[in-house]
This record gives C-alpha cells, structure tokens and sequence, in this order.
C-alpha cells in the first residue's frame, strides 16, 4: 500500500468516526437524564430519604405544546426490586410522585405543581420551571418491608413526562414513537 492509499484510509475513517459522533449527538439532544441521586437512611428504622435531580431536553413537539395549552405530566416512580440468580428478579411499588407542568399565556409565567401535596411554583422561564419539575429534596419514601434490608434488594428509579391527555391516535403512536414523551433509564440504588 501507497503512502497517498493509507492517508485516503484514515481521511475516511476519520469522517466515519466525525459522522457517528454527530449523530449521537443530534440523538441525545431530547430525554431525561439524572443529573444527581441519592437515597440515605435516616435516624428512624426502615425510613429511607431520597434526593434527585433530573434534567428535562424536551421535544420541539413537547414545546410547542406546551406553549400552546397543554399540560405536561411528569412521575417519577420508585420500585422495590429484589435480585435472584436463578429467577425473574421480583418488584414491589413504593410510590410514585406526579408533578405537572403549565404554561399560561396571559401571564407568560410557567406553572409546576406538586400533585400530591398541591404546591405550587410559578416561573418566568422555561428552564427554571424544568430544574423545579425535575428536583426532589428530602423526600421521604414509605416505610420499606423488613426482608428489604440485609438482602439482595435495591430502588430502581425511573422518570416519564408526557402530555397529561392524549387523544386516542396519539396514544398509540406513543407506543412506538418518543416523539410524545420522554422516559429516562432507571437508577438502581442498593439499599444502605
């Protein structure tokens, strides 16, 4: 081989590799991601407190939408998960907490409730809506079952936002599109 011949390989291989790291990068552009977690016990038996931090890429059809009416709906779901070696591992539904995300027109001011507690936060902007969309400070899960601790168990952690209602054909499509929702990879967080 030519000296010219193996230059034109690494030339085209170079433009291979440039192409696939711009693509990755045009695919990581909408999601969820967590950006810190934790879980720590506190001084109480079997009570465990979690802190998190996600943040929000939205679609442009999620942005859209928003500003033009609809409500946004975001879980973030904490399952009990016990590991076994030699069968399906078994889950157990600790809680899920349900926030939403509005925008009002009138007074351009960006809306995130708490649903369970019914707080509520205003904001000017788009992105400081998302940072109180996606933080969780000291929230205290249930009461975990004894057999959870000293055991192969752990939390598994995983966050959805999708447009609160969705009609029928939408619906459908969310199955197999993430074009109408973002969902995040979990977290699995061994018990302390």
């Amino acid at each position: 081989m030519t000296t010219a011949t193996i230059s034109r390989f690494y030339r085209l291989l170079a433009g291979l590799a440039l192409i696939c790291l711009l693509g990755l990068g045009l695919a990581a552009d909408s999601g969820i991601r967590f950006r810190e977690f934790s879980i720590r016990n506190i001084n109480q038996p079997r009570v465990l407190v979690n802190n998190l931090q996600l943040e929000y890429q939205l679609t442009d059809y999620l942005r859209e939408g928003l500003v033009n009416g609809m409500t946004l709906e975001n879980e973030i779901l904490f399952t009990l998960e016990w590991h076994h070696t030699w069968w399906w591992n078994s889950q157990k539904h600790l809680a899920t907490v349900r926030t939403e995300l509005k925008y009002h027109p009138l007074s351009k001011q960006y809306q995130v409730v708490q649903l369970d507690s019914g707080e509520t936060w205003n904001f000017p902007n788009l992105p400081a809506a998302l940072e109180q969309l996606g933080t969780l400070e000291n929230y205290r899960l249930p009461n975990l079952p004894a057999n959870a601790f000293h055991s192969d168990a752990s939390i598994f952690v995983t966050a959805k936002l999708s447009p609160k209602s969705l009609k029928l054909p939408l619906k459908l499509q969310e199955l197999f599109t993430d074009r109408y929702s973002l969902q995040s990879d979990g977290v699995l967080w061994p018990i302390p």
